[in-house]
């Protein structure tokens, strides 16, 4: 069996989302960058395949797990870009994804649990059912994504207090518990630590998992909203002034601040894979950042967006307004010059 990889990249929380609904989307001629060659319309894209799906998160393997409307999950060969048997018996997931110890934990916001199912569901082509899955009480918060896994535990941003919850998947019960500053909304683990942004002020911290402590609070720029680890470094997303800040995690600092153009988003996504940072914001879908350079080279402008990931060697795209899923292949991007 393939190695699960759960990834999501999600600004802010499901209302917060879902309150964008409607609104008319920023024109590049109002915002962007205005660097000659960088902007592209959205329209010149196409994608390998469109769902009539709107995820905030995904799970990765030979299929691909992918939530729907009613919080079950569908079930994408990455083969035949078709979808195939759905997993039953699960319903009200919601609030993120994470991978570890031989299961997939997600989120229940019917019963405000932890749900821990077995991860061989997203590598069996036959139909896929759980039984039984084991459901850990820990409360669950609206701060989308709220859960990440390091080498021995599973962590929640339990509720809307901002108490992040420790799991022993030994026991699948909470250990230990820590208070966070109010409104901090997103929860990732890499570079040995746990990372979470706060925007209410403007900082990420730095959060030692086995001691459960806050080891550093990193100043940022404004509403840092959304993270993503990658190129040996923490990518934060910053929405109000529409800035990326790139933290070195050995010296806990800011290296690089790059400027999107695009200030006073209250959506967007972050996420890290071939070789590049990708960024999704309203009106323009996809602002994609070489690493090397630390400059935004394109910036694709247009209706579409709201949630970004990569996984299975492509880039996928939510577009939360029109409630559709869309798989893009890098080099397909990469190949798109503007006109």
């Amino acid at each position: 069996m393939r190695i699960l990889i759960g990834l999501v990249a999600f600004a802010v929380t499901l209302s917060a989302a879902q309150s964008g609904k409607g609104k008319k989307n920023t024109t590049h001629s109002e915002q962007g960058i205005k660097t000659p060659g960088v902007q592209i319309p959205f329209s010149s894209l196409k994608a390998e395949v469109e769902l009539p799906l709107a995820p905030l998160w995904l799970v990765f393997s030979d299929t691909v797990l992918i939530p729907n409307k009613t919080g079950g999950l569908e079930r994408l060969d990455t083969k035949t870009n078709k979808l195939v048997e759905p997993v039953s018996g699960v319903s009200n997931l919601c609030g993120g994804v994470a991978t570890g110890f031989t299961s997939v934990w997600i989120p229940n916001c019917g019963d405000h649990s932890l749900m821990r199912l077995d991860a061989k569901i997203a590598a069996e082509s036959k139909p896929a059912k759980i039984a039984d899955p084991v459901k850990i009480d820990t409360g669950v918060g609206s701060a989308l994504p709220a859960v990440a896994a390091n080498p021995d535990s599973l962590w929640i941003l339990s509720d809307d207090k901002t108490t992040l919850s420790r799991v022993d998947p030994d026991q699948n019960k909470v250990v230990s518990e820590l208070r966070l500053p109010a409104g901090c909304n997103s929860l990732t683990f890499g570079e040995t630590a746990l990372w979470v942004t706060c925007p209410s002020e403007n900082r990420v911290l730095r959060i030692n998992p086995e001691t459960t402590l806050v080891e550093k609070r990193i100043d940022v720029s404004g509403q840092p909203s959304s993270l993503a680890i990658g190129e040996s470094s923490l990518w934060v997303l910053c929405l109000k002034d529409g800035k990326v800040d790139r933290i070195d995690p050995k010296t806990n600092k800011v290296i690089k601040t790059i400027d999107t153009g695009v200030s006073g988003s209250t959506t967007g996504g972050i996420a890290v894979g071939a070789s590049s940072i990708w960024l999704t914001l309203p009106g323009f879908p996809i602002t994609r950042i070489d690493p090397v350079s630390e400059k935004a080279v394109q910036q694709f402008w247009g209706a579409g967006g709201g949630a970004i990931q990569f996984g299975a060697g492509s880039i996928w795209l939510t577009n939360l307004e029109n409630g559709t899923l869309w798989r893009l292949d890098p080099k397909r991007i990469l190949a798109t010059l503007a006109e």
